[in-house]
C-alpha cells in the first residue's frame, strides 16, 4: 500500500514538473519574441550573448531548467526535441564561423617608408619569404609613426602603383587601402564570432574573371550569424528574378503515369472497373519487365498468369518520376554570361550589388574609405598589392 502511494506521489510530482516546465517555456518564448519585435522596430543591436538568451539549455553551462531544479529527463518530449534541435544548430554554426581574424592590419611601406596599404600576416610573410620585403618601421615624423603596436614591412623594390598625384592621396580608394580594418560586424559592431559575407553573392562572384575577385577584399565583410541570415534572405530575394529560368528537375510523364497506376491498384483496386484494372496492371507489368534481368521472370510478368504482389506494387509506387533536366542552366551562369566579359557591364553589375547592400543592410561600421564607387577590379592604382 505504501509503495503504491509512493509511486503515485512520484508520478504526480513528475507530471507537475512537466506542466510547470511547459508554462515556463511558453512564457520565456513569448518574452523573447516580444523582445525581438521591439528590437527590430527600434533597430537595436545588442551584444551577441544577450541576444542569444533563450530557454534552450547549452552543453557547457547550467541550463535554465536545472537552475529551477528540473532535470532534463523530466521535461516534456516537445521541449526535449527543441533542446536537441538547438544543440544541432549550434554545432553547425560553429563549423562555419571564422576561426581567425579577417584583418591582421600589417602595414606595407614603400622604399621611402611611406604607407601603401594594409595587408594580412600571410601576405606579409610571403613578401619576406620571397626576399622582396623586410620588417621595418614607419618613417620618423609621419602620422603612422605615432601609432603604437603596429607591424610594417618595407618593399625592396619600386612598386608599380606609386602615384605622384596629390588628389590620389585623399581619394576614397587610398583611404580604404591604408585604413585599419576592425574585426567586427560591419552592421552592429559586435566583436564576437563572425561569418564572412560577399556583397556580390558567391554564386555570381565565383564565375567572374579573376581580376574581380582575386586580391580584392573591398567587398568581403564580417557579420554575426543572426545578421547574416537576414542579409542572405535579402540577397536571395534580389536573385530570385534571375535564378528561375528553368527547373533543375522535370517530371517524366511516362514514369508519373506508371506510378499513378500502381498507386491506384494498391489503394482502390476493389472499387475500380475491371477494364481499368487490366489496363493499369498491363502498364505496371511492362515497367517491371523492363527492370527485370531474369528472362523467365520477365516472360512470367508479361503473361499475366500470376497476380501482382504487394511488394511489386510498392516498388512501382516508389518510382522517382522527377529526373534531372538536361537543359537546365543555373540562373547565376545565365546572368554572368549575359555580361559578355564586358568590363563596363561587370562594373555596373558589382556597383549595383554594392548599392543593394547599403540599402538593405545600412551598415554603420564600414572600413574608412569604403565606397560604392571604388574600383571593382585589381590593377587600378595599387589595389593589386592588397
Amino acid at each position: 500500500m505504501n509503495s503504491s502511494n509512493a509511486n503515485g506521489n512520484a508520478m504526480a510530482v513528475k507530471a507537475t514538473l512537466s506542466i510547470v516546465a511547459g508554462f515556463v517555456a511558453c512564457f520565456v518564448i513569448h518574452k523573447r519574441n516580444l523582445k525581438r519585435k521591439q528590437q527590430s522596430k527600434e533597430d537595436v543591436n545588442p551584444r551577441e550573448e544577450e541576444y542569444e538568451a533563450s530557454f534552450i539549455p547549452s552543453d557547457d553551462s547550467d541550463t535554465f531548467y536545472n537552475q529551477l531544479g528540473i532535470s532534463e529527463e523530466n521535461l516534456p518530449d516537445h521541449i526535449k526535441r527543441e533542446i536537441h534541435k538547438q544543440r544541432q544548430r549550434k554545432a553547425k554554426v560553429s563549423m562555419i564561423l571564422m576561426k581567425t581574424p579577417m584583418y591582421d592590419n600589417i602595414y606595407m611601406l614603400d622604399q621611402d617608408r611611406q604607407a601603401i596599404c594594409t595587408i594580412s600576416m600571410k601576405k606579409a610573410k610571403w613578401y619576406i619569404r620571397k626576399n622582396i620585403a623586410e620588417w621595418s618601421s614607419p618613417k620618423d615624423g609621419s602620422e603612422l609613426a605615432k601609432e603604437k603596436d603596429i607591424k610594417c614591412i618595407r618593399l625592396l623594390f619600386e612598386h608599380n602603383g606609386k602615384s605622384t598625384k596629390k588628389d590620389d592621396e585623399s581619394s576614397s580608394e587610398t583611404l580604404y587601402l591604408r585604413s585599419v580594418k576592425q574585426n567586427i560586424c560591419v552592421s552592429c559592431g559586435n566583436d564576437g564570432h563572425h561569418i564572412r559575407h560577399y556583397i556580390v553573392p558567391y554564386a555570381y562572384r565565383s564565375l567572374l574573371p579573376d581580376d574581380y575577385k582575386s586580391h580584392m577584399s573591398h567587398d568581403n565583410h564580417r557579420f554575426t550569424k543572426k545578421r547574416m541570415k537576414k542579409i542572405e534572405n535579402d540577397s536571395r530575394m534580389k536573385m530570385t528574378g534571375n535564378d528561375a529560368f528553368c527547373s533543375p528537375v522535370v517530371e517524366d510523364p511516362h514514369l508519373y503515369h506508371i506510378r499513378s497506376c500502381a498507386i491506384a491498384l494498391a489503394k482502390w483496386k476493389d472499387s475500380m472497373p475491371i477494364e481499368k484494372i487490366e489496363s493499369y496492371e498491363t502498364e505496371v507489368r511492362s515497367y517491371l519487365a523492363t527492370c527485370c534481368t531474369d528472362e523467365e521472370e520477365k516472360v512470367l510478368l508479361l503473361s499475366g498468369k500470376q497476380p501482382l504482389t504487394k511488394k511489386q506494387l510498392e516498388k512501382v509506387c516508389g518510382v522517382k518520376y522527377r529526373v534531372k533536366n538536361p537543359s537546365y542552366i543555373p540562373g547565376s551562369e545565365v546572368v554572368v554570361s549575359s555580361l559578355n566579359q564586358d568590363p563596363k557591364k561587370i562594373e555596373e553589375f558589382i556597383v549595383e550589388w554594392r548599392k543593394h547592400f547599403i540599402a538593405t543592410v545600412n551598415p554603420k561600421h564600414m572600413p574608412t574609405g569604403w565606397s560604392v564607387d571604388n574600383p571593382v577590379a585589381k590593377g587600378s592604382s595599387f589595389v593589386l598589392l592588397v
